[in-house]
């Protein structure tokens, strides 16, 4: 028989590298002047506490998906797939999630082009049919936590939500909604780069 352990991939550092727990979603939030997951941490704790630009409570974690389209030239003589033989001609990447928290701006976003207007104590959604460039958020960031402590950024460049309204409500149960935001370039001349970017934030040195 062979050594017990050599064919699992795990390793000292896998428990380090484990994804924990639901993560955090936040608009606009720079941190491209944050150099380690400490500083990062800080900063999203300020954000929580002044409740700048929070998305708000989820249910059911999230997720990140990119879709690419990959082509392969038909060529004679061609038997295989070579390496350097195809391209990308588009991605989109989009994140995902439940909300339970209904706020104004939440509808809003999820509408993916609506106005709210507030007058004293009332504030008044109404979706507009053309979308505007104002509907589109600069920056939309999952923050999430690796085991040891460092951090992971993943980031959608003018994000909007393309899915439809689905506000769902229940008898002894929360109201939910769901939403899919998916990134968008800033000008029909980006194509060298997809509009989105994950980010590793390190633990400072000791």
């Amino acid at each position: 028989m062979g050594a017990p352990g050599l064919t699992t991939p795990l390793r000292s550092e896998t428990f380090e590298n484990l994804q924990l727990n639901a993560g955090i979603f936040i608009k606009n939030l720079d941190y491209s002047s944050i150099a380690d997951a400490t500083a990062l941490k800080t900063a999203i704790a300020s954000a929580i506490t002044a409740g700048t630009n929070i998305v708000g409570a989820t249910r059911g974690g999230g997720s990140f998906v990119v879709t690419r389209e990959i082509r392969e030239p038909e060529v004679d003589g061609r038997r295989y797939s070579f390496k350097g033989g195809k391209y990308v001609d588009s991605a989109d990447a989009r994140l995902s999630t439940t909300l339970v928290e209904i706020t104004a701006d939440n509808l809003v976003m999820a509408l993916g082009g609506a106005t709210a207007t507030v007058s004293g104590k009332k504030t008044t959604i109404k979706m507009h049919t053309a979308i505007q460039d104002g509907d589109y958020i600069s920056t939309l960031t999952w923050f999430g936590d690796l085991a040891d402590g460092r951090m992971v950024a993943i980031t959608l460049k003018n994000a909007l939500n393309t899915s439809d309204l689905n506000l769902t409500f229940t008898d002894k149960g929360e109201g939910t909604l769901p939403v899919e935001l998916h990134a968008h370039q800033a000008s029909v001349l980006d194509y060298d780069e997809a509009p989105f970017e994950i980010v590793f934030f390190d633990l400072p040195a000791t």
